[in-house]
């Protein structure tokens, strides 16, 4: 299950508890750090927690302090993790950066975990728009993709304005004393295919909390309990119906009939990622008479495939494959090339 879920599951099991809860957001980062702005920890009044703002070293300082530092209302803090800092505690001993970690409770907290919740759950965009100033911190407006203001913290600037401009570039970032964060659903993948080795790939998907659709034409392997982690398990035309140009799509039927199908079906489309398995020589010919068929060369059907898909990572297992398509489709959604850390800046 991914992190978000976690603190999504844990969120409404206190709330049916009526149990209060705080959430700890990082909004802010001073040089290196492990977590970016905009992860989140949940505490609840009982002891339990999802999420982390660090490598480790923060959650169990600021669970401890979180509820007598927010008894005022919210409240900003800074966790600095560099070497020679003075004092009692150091955080995270090597990162060499500052954390800065705002702590909510109240209706902004769980209109921010609701914003959260409509991204995962009904693939509604939000951006939320969040105070960093020590005097007066908190979650100040949250805006929905309809351009609704669900939610005000009573600012005196119209930081709506702000939020539109995020969801014109769908970007989050600093603007002065706000952190704009852009809630954008996550990323859709579409496996076709429901055999035995598209079951390690939906598990990596669901973890990295990717919306998972399995699909397939064969109904007996089409199941929901073959994959309790996918969002939806359905048949070939319906998910072929509702593919989106921002989603990606991995074949891995191991079907002559059903590849052609979804290949007639999906390369005519802009999509975000589309990758075949199976040996280069028999999609070239898949794509041989597809391409004729819909006006296109052999090349240019070739240069819309991931084939065969995946990184060479090394290994034959369902597992090995399924990682080394989830890395491949990880670097295609950050926007990154697939290069050791050592040699690329990681923070970029």
């Amino acid at each position: 299950m991914s992190e978000l879920r976690q603190i999504l599951d844990l969120w409404k099991r206190a709330s049916a508890a009526g149990e209060e809860i705080c959430v700890a957001t990082v909004v802010a980062v001073e040089g290196s750090a492990y977590r970016h702005p905009g992860a989140r920890m949940l505490l609840t009044a009982s002891g339990q927690r999802a999420g982390t703002i660090s490598g480790g070293c923060l959650e169990a300082e600021v669970a401890k302090k979180a509820w007598w530092l927010t008894e005022q209302g919210p409240s900003i803090q800074r966790y600095s993790s560099f070497f020679d800092d003075d004092g009692d505690m150091q955080y995270g001993l090597g990162c060499g950066g500052t954390v800065i970690v705002l702590l909510e409770r109240g209706e902004a907290a769980a209109q921010a975990l609701e914003a959260l919740r409509r991204s995962v759950e009904e693939r509604m965009a939000s951006v939320i728009v969040t105070c960093t100033a020590t005097e007066a911190p908190g979650t100040a407006v949250i805006l929905s993709d309809a351009g609704e203001i669900v939610y005000s913290g009573n600012s005196d600037t119209d930081l709506s304005i702000l939020a539109r401009e995020a969801f014109k570039t769908g970007q989050s970032g600093q603007v002065a004393k706000f952190f704009v964060e852009m809630i954008a659903p996550p990323p859709a993948l579409i496996i076709f295919g429901a055999g035995d080795d598209a079951q390690p790939l939906v598990e990596f998907a669901a973890t990295l909390g990717w919306h998972v659709t399995v699909a397939d034409g064969r109904s007996h392997l089409a199941r929901s309990e073959r994959f309790p982690q996918a969002a939806q398990v359905a048949g070939l035309d319906t998910a072929l119906a509702h593919v989106g140009p921002g989603d990606a799509a991995v074949i891995m039927t191991h079907s002559y009939e059903q590849d052609d199908k979804i290949l007639r079906a999906l390369l005519p489309r802009e999509m975000k990622y589309l990758g075949i398995l199976g040996p280069r020589r028999r999609t070239e010919r898949l794509v041989g008479d597809i391409g004729r068929d819909l006006g296109l060369t052999s090349k240019e059907c070739m240069l819309r495939l991931h084939t065969p898909v995946g990184l060479d990572l090394g290994g034959h297992s369902p597992a090995t494959i399924a990682l080394s398509i989830a890395a491949e489709l990880q670097t295609v959604f950050a926007g990154r090339e697939a290069r050791k850390v050592r040699s690329a800046p990681i923070h970029a």
